[in-house]
């Protein structure tokens, strides 16, 4: 299990180069919903025997989906306000978030423990996030930014939730297709209100064609099928937790590949988080 959400942050990490190459290229909504639309269309022809649509199949999965396409929309509408250190903190809340919502949906008590592997955990994002905190203020993104965290808390919340109770590939299938249709959905506001026309030429670019088809497959496609394998098992704040691990995985790619400074604070950050992970995991057999 520790190895799936490896690959699952690792995989949500490595898109971030691909995202902002693209961003420079295409809309906000073009972006998601040829992302998850692409998404839905291979899993749907790959595991086409396993999706068994029902009424509450198609209610659950437009449930997360719909959760989903908002916190993706919200999290990039926010980032062309805001800085990417915000934008990676500030998304990171729903961690804080989690905890309360079990609480009130499930009326699950909040250990001790679940509180400072958090807090321990949240604190770690600040430091690989905020590099001066001089640097550090808020504007009109990081509302939009923090709209992304509540509802990706959410998200996890009722994949936790809901795979429980269905099929996850009729979920996920329902999930993908949902979360394209918010994606053309803004896409018509774009056009409307904004005249943002989608730049569809330079979909024939062979260049641009890899970098879209990467991030339905390797960004879409194969994360979050295993997102959904893995919190069929896990409790959601458990969850949370171990996609903290994506952040470290950005810092360690931007390293390498951007050739990013790595000192003494990125090294407390990635220990802090690896140090609420494993606080919130010992003594559970399934993570």
């Amino acid at each position: 299990m520790i190895f799936i959400l490896i690959i699952i942050n690792l995989l949500w990490a490595s898109t971030f180069i691909f995202g902002k190459i693209l961003l420079e290229t295409f809309s906000v909504s073009f972006l998601i919903s040829t992302r998850f639309l692409i998404a839905g269309i291979i899993f749907g022809i790959i595991f086409r025997k396993k999706i068994k649509l029902s009424n509450n199949v198609i209610y659950r999965g437009s449930i997360i989906g719909l959760i989903n396409g908002i916190s993706m929309l919200l999290q990039v509408i926010g980032l062309q306000y805001t800085t990417a250190s915000n934008s990676g903190f500030i998304t990171a809340t729903y961690i804080l978030f989690l905890p309360f919502i079990e609480l009130v949906i499930w009326r699950k008590r909040i250990t001790s423990k679940v509180i400072l592997s958090v807090t321990i955990a949240f604190i770690g994002v600040f430091l690989l996030s905020v590099s001066d905190l001089n640097s550090l203020s808020f504007n009109k993104g990081d509302i939009y930014t923090l709209g992304c965290g509540v509802t990706f808390a959410f998200q996890i919340f009722f994949i936790s939730h809901y795979t429980k109770q269905e099929n996850i590939f009729s979920l996920l299938f329902v999930q993908f297709i949902i979360s394209g249709l918010i994606g053309l959905a803004y896409m018509g506001i774009e056009i409307k209100y904004f005249n943002i026309v989608p730049n569809f030429d330079a979909v024939t670019q062979i260049k641009m064609a890899s970098y879209l088809i990467f991030l339905a497959v390797f960004a879409t496609f194969i994360p979050f099928s295993l997102q959904f394998y893995v919190q069929k098992k896990i409790a959601p704040t458990i969850a949370a937790l171990a996609y903290m691990l994506e952040p470290i995985f950005t810092v360690i790619l931007a390293v390498i590949i951007l050739s990013d400074p790595f000192g003494c604070q990125t090294a407390a950050g990635i220990i802090l988080i690896l140090s609420g992970i494993i606080l919130v995991s010992y003594g559970k057999k399934n993570v």
